[in-house]
Order: C-alpha cells, then sequence, then structure tokens
C-alpha cells in the first residue's frame, strides 16, 4: 500500500474536550470553511472528515454520571456536575491505558488505514486532547516497519500533523509516557508536525486561572538533535483576540492556522 499523488487529499479533524454529543459535532465544517477561505478563490481540491469519538467517552462515563445524579438532588446542580465530569472524564480517560482510550485509539488508526489503503495522502489537525490521541497513534504507526519509511513519504499513513491548542507540552501528559516522539531512522525526509498555540489558552498554559504562557512548550519538549530524529516541529503562536476558555476554541476561525494548512497540503 502506498499513497497516490493522484488520488485528492484528505483532511482528518480529531476532535478534543466535547460536551453533547457526536452527532452535533462540526469542526470538519469549520476546517473546510477555513481552508476555503485561505485559498481565496484558487482552486484546490481535497476532502475533510471528522473523527468521532464522543459517543465512546459517552459510554464509559455513565456510571459515574449517574452516581453522582444520585448524590446530588437540585437539577441545577446535576446539570453542572454532569458537565464538569463529562470534561474531567474526558481527560482522564485520554491519560490512561484503559480500555476506553485503547478504543480510541484504534478505532482512529482504522479510519486513518482506511484512507491510506485507498491511496489518499492525509493530514490530521487535531483539537485539545485529540492532539494526544493523534500523537498516540501516529507514534504507534512509526514503530510498524511497512510505515512510515523515512525515503518513502509515500508509505506516510499521514503525511503531516496540525495541532491546535494542545497540551502534550504540560508535565501532567509527560508523566504518562508521551516524553517522545518515534525516531524515523536516517533519510532525506521529515514528518512536518505545526503546533498553533494562543498563549491564553488555559488548555497549552495549564494554568485554570488563565495566566499568559510565558514561553513554548511543544517543539522544545520533543525535538531531538539527532541525525535519525525524522521530525519538523514547530511551534507558531496565535493571536485569537479571545481568553480564557474562549481562546480554545477560537483556533477553527484563525487564518495564521488556515495558511499553515494549506502550506502543508500545497
Amino acid at each position: 500500500m502506498t499513497v497516490s499523488a493522484g488520488k485528492k487529499p484528505v483532511i482528518l479533524v480529531v476532535h478534543g474536550v466535547q460536551l453533547g454529543e457526536a452527532v452535533d459535532l462540526q469542526q470538519d465544517n469549520y476546517i473546510e470553511e477555513l481552508v476555503q477561505s485561505r485559498l481565496a478563490g484558487h482552486t484546490f481540491e481535497f476532502d475533510v472528515d471528522l473523527y468521532r469519538y464522543e459517543d465512546l467517552n459517552d459510554v464509559a462515563q455513565q456510571k459515574l454520571i449517574q452516581l453522582s445524579k444520585l448524590i446530588i438532588q437540585s437539577p441545577l446542580s446535576s446539570i453542572l456536575t454532569t458537565s464538569a465530569l463529562d470534561v474531567v472524564g474526558d481527560v482522564v480517560i485520554s491519560l490512561s491505558k484503559n480500555s476506553t482510550a485503547n478504543a480510541i485509539r484504534s478505532k482512529l488508526k482504522e479510519k486513518i488505514l482506511s484512507y491510506f489503503e485507498q491511496g489518499h495522502p492525509l493530514y490530521l489537525v487535531a483539537h485539545s486532547l485529540g492532539t494526544v490521541y493523534s500523537f498516540d497513534v501516529i507514534n504507534e504507526l512509526m514503530q510498524e516497519p511497512e510505515y512510515f519509511k523515512r525515503d518513502d513519504p509515500l508509505s506516510w499513513p499521514v503525511q503531516g500533523m496540525l495541532t491546535i491548542g494542545s497540551p502534550l507540552g504540560l508535565d501532567l501528559f509527560k508523566q504518562t509516557g508521551r516524553s517522545q516522539a518515534m525516531l524515523m531512522g536516517l533519510g532525506e525526509y521529515n514528518f512536518k508536525w505545526l503546533n498553533y498555540f494562543d498563549v491564553n489558552d488555559p488548555v497549552v498554559s495549564g494554568n485554570i486561572f488563565g495566566v499568559a504562557l510565558a514561553s513554548t512548550q511543544i517543539a522544545e519538549r520533543f525535538k531531538q538533535d539527532i541525525p535519525d530524529f525524522g521530525w519538523y516541529i514547530q511551534d507558531y503562536p496565535v493571536v485569537t483576540g479571545q481568553t480564557w476558555l474562549l481562546a480554545h476554541t477560537a483556533y477553527w476561525q484563525n487564518p495564521m492556522v488556515g495558511d499553515g494548512l494549506v502550506s502543508m497540503m500545497v
């Protein structure tokens, strides 16, 4: 199996922490609109898909949510507690190696390989905790000898990854074994990882009180200055004009993000 230059490229969006139902997610539409706006009328054919996994999270959290409703009888308190547990539950699941986290990673890997088997060049756009699952799966694929041969980009199931609002620079995720990227081996080409962040994004800084980020973390943490590393990792600060959690959800309309994705594909 190899990627075909004649096949239409596909952008696969991997969402992050969510409230509500998987069917309600619209991030693929946001990315399509953003890319089209940055193409500024130029013709470039591509497809956008969304990997939805919120339903898997919701099933795993049902017992905990039902227990909270029994303990807290106030309807308003119950709603607030359910929402909080939904968010916190997503984070806890992503940190673990439990069956739900494994299922999310496994299904993402299946989706990536299904496009690879069809020959489509694939680009990942991952947000928030979706960046954690995307990073995990790419590292897993790089350990398999038939994929990611460094001198043969046509053997790469993913041609590049763009992350927005990623918490991967936090110590919290380093402690779960995500301390380095897999070595690709010696060769000419590098796998490109572009990371966009707003300094006011609390998910990136890890500061729930909204204190602005002092320095970047992703490239500093994962880059290795050795010949067989094989990753090109670059951090790009963006100004969304928003603060706190609004900054965390404002990347979908940011021109810099769109320009980065267009340049990666074209």
